[in-house]
């Protein structure tokens, strides 16, 4: 009888354990980014794509006293990023060497309960989120130590922090979320990143890829 309790209990246990939520895989945002190692900090418009790796970013960027203004595509499946200075006009084509960065909740991350930003003390006063931290190590075995908040409705993010040996600390904050990519060529480069035999296959490389979508 004893053992048969024991292993109620932690069959109950188990089953309120937190499971984390599924983040929409393709969504666009505001966002505000900040790396105190590198002291940079971004502001911009994001297209992100989970399902395929891809990254749009029309972003301005402040190093110090001095700033800029770029569009990025990053495509990592190829490891190729595409950057529109818009100040120099001109274009950049180089290999990605930074870690995708996956803005859903892990599986195996760990729960930090929820809580309220603002207040839950009458309707309309807060935004109710739920808390998850983890670590994971990347194809380069930099170990990232990682927490965040999504609302608790839709699971959208709200915050990131980020942080490894190599890249310092990263915080990400995330504003006017809508789910989808609203413009399907969003993740083709711009004409003057491209040759004129790429500019006409545009479509083709840099369409939507053949592999399916997974459903979530």
């Amino acid at each position: 009888m004893f053992a048969i309790l024991v292993l109620c209990f932690v069959a109950l246990t188990a089953a309120q354990q937190p499971k984390p939520c599924t983040t929409p895989p393709q969504w666009e945002a505001n966002i505000f980014d900040y790396n105190q190692q590198q002291k940079f900090m971004v502001r911009g418009r994001l297209s992100y794509d989970a399902v395929y790796r891809r990254e749009r970013i029309i972003e301005e960027v402040n190093f110090g006293s001095q700033g800029d203004a770029f569009d990025v595509v990053a495509l990592f499946d190829s490891q190729t990023e595409y950057i529109y200075d818009f100040k120099a006009r001109n274009c950049t084509r180089r290999r990605i060497e930074r870690p995708w960065r996956d803005f859903g909740i892990p599986q195996d991350a760990r729960s930090f309960g929820e809580s309220y930003i603002g207040s839950s003390a009458a309707p309309g006063l807060g935004l109710l989120v739920t808390l998850w931290g983890g670590n994971h190590t990347t194809p380069s075995n930099d170990t990232v130590r990682t927490f965040g908040t999504w609302t608790y409705q839709a699971c959208l993010p709200v915050r990131f922090i980020s942080h490894s040996q190599r890249f310092g600390r990263t915080e990400t904050s995330f504003f006017d979320i809508t789910a989808g990519i609203s413009d399907p060529n969003v993740f083709i480069p711009r004409r003057e990143c491209l040759t004129e035999k790429e500019y006409a296959m545009r479509d083709i490389l840099f369409g939507k890829p053949s592999k399916q979508i997974q459903q979530q």
